[in-house]
């Protein structure tokens, strides 16, 4: 092994294995708690369909003398297709209808598909269910809102379901200490904890407005929202809303690219929006590559217009694939991810079922690059802006595929502060939208 390849390992190590040894253990705890979780997955269709998004519902069996009937998590899409929910185990049964006011309410009169069997979920299981059909004559006469009927109690971890704890535009200030520079471990080496104590989602910073395009940011590993805050401070306000995904990095990266792929339809569903934008950093870019790429097989909505990733590895990390050299209930997920021969970052370019086909982002997306090559004089090993390496920064497939490509001379993460990135990505913005 020779001296760079040392140093990744030392560096790795000091990265996964933490401190102390109490880190340790909670790296074991949160992977435990996270294997434990079911996955129901299953399709859904209308017997006649009006093009009316479709949601199903997740309904657990309560200890008697509760009622059966209590919803546990939701799954909104706007066509026929797959759902997913991810929960803890118990006694379930489904249920699904025809959202035809779109406002993911059951409304009266709306056609619905219950009387399902219920089924048992136990620790760790996926579970595959028969289509649902949803007929056109049934319908119930109660009004159920899924939101306020899913109960959010803050550690409740015994009945946990991922869904319960999502923000759908929940509005709030970036100045939030929950935003702030702990959020970004408490994602990476607890993120089952982050999950009850934060709330993954997508959070607006004000009321959303109809005449004014969302700009979606994604934070990257260890990431915060606030990282954010220059961009969105220089941000025209006049033209564009700013929305950011708060999310666990410690996560599989396919996980949270699907988290937020669904969030992003229900948001679609209640305001009908048909222009937005993406403004990644770091590992944010790959998760943001990965929600394009879903959000446009799952929906066919030419919506992303734009994306614009900064210092994002696309090549992934060269010291993720010594990971085997950690115990393995010591690894957090997405580094597993960054590993440079993972599926993940293969299918980030190469479609999955297609071998070498290469996977393009939608034609309706724009991409653009920034990437930083600042480096500490002391530093050894490959060129890198003292995070990533410049050749992942400058993985080719990624090169050849951007519309623009900036390198500036900042660090990792001075980048997003730096006046050269602000004017260049609110340059963007202003011109792909005009």
């Amino acid at each position: 092994m020779g001296r760079a390849e040392k140093a990744l390992v030392v560096a790795v190590s000091i990265g996964i294995l933490g401190a102390s040894g109490c880190a340790l253990l909670e790296i074991s705890e949160q992977r435990d708690a996270l294997q434990a979780i079911v996955e129901i997955r299953g399709e859904v269709r209308a017997q006649e369909p009006t093009g009316a998004p479709l949601v199903v519902v997740l309904l657990r069996q309560g200890p008697p003398p509760a009622k059966e009937r209590i919803i546990d998590d939701h799954f909104a899409m706007e066509r026929p297709g797959s759902y997913l929910f991810s929960t803890s185990p118990g006694r379930f049964r489904l249920a699904a209808f025809e959202d035809r006011n779109a406002n993911l309410v059951y409304d009266p009169g709306e056609p619905l598909r219950t009387g399902l069997p219920f089924f048992e979920a136990r620790s760790g299981e996926t579970l595959h269910q028969p289509e649902i059909v949803i007929p056109p004559d049934e319908s119930l006469d109660e009004r159920f809102d899924l939101a306020s009927l899913e109960a959010r109690v803050p550690r409740d971890q015994q009945h946990f379901t991922l869904g319960r704890f999502t923000a759908r535009g929940e509005i709030v200030e970036l100045a939030d200490p929950r935003f702030g520079p702990d959020a970004g471990p408490l994602g990476m080496w607890r993120f089952v904890d982050f999950i009850f104590e934060r709330g993954p989602g997508v959070y607006f910073l004000g009321p959303y407005e109809p005449d004014k395009i969302p700009v979606l940011y994604v934070h990257g590993i260890n990431g915060f929202p606030q990282s954010f805050s220059t961009l969105i401070e220089q941000l025209d306000r006049d033209r564009f809303q700013p929305w950011f995904y708060f999310y666990p990095s410690g996560v599989h990266l396919e996980a949270i690219a699907g988290h937020l792929t669904e969030v992003v339809t229900e948001l679609q569903i209640l305001h009908d929006f048909d222009r937005m934008a993406v403004v990644a950093h770091s590992m944010g870019g790959l998760v943001s590559r990965a929600f394009i790429l879903e959000h446009w097989e799952r929906t066919r909505r030419r919506d992303v217009r734009l994306f614009i990733a900064i210092s994002s590895p696309w090549g992934g990390s060269e010291g993720a694939a010594f990971t085997d050299k950690a115990p393995e209930d010591f690894v957090v997920y997405s580094w597993l991810d960054m590993d440079p021969e993972s599926e993940f970052l293969r299918s980030l370019f190469y479609d999955p079922t297609r071998g070498q086909r290469f996977r393009a982002l939608p034609p309706h997306t724009a991409f653009h690059m920034l990437f930083s090559y600042r480096r500490d004089e002391s530093s050894f090993g490959p060129s890198a802006d003292g995070v990533v390496t410049i050749k992942s920064q400058a993985r080719l497939e990624a090169i050849e595929s951007a519309q623009s490509i900036l390198p500036l001379d900042y660090g990792h993460v001075d980048i997003l502060h730096s006046g050269e990135a602000v004017n260049r990505v609110n340059g963007i913005l202003g011109e792909a939208f005009d």
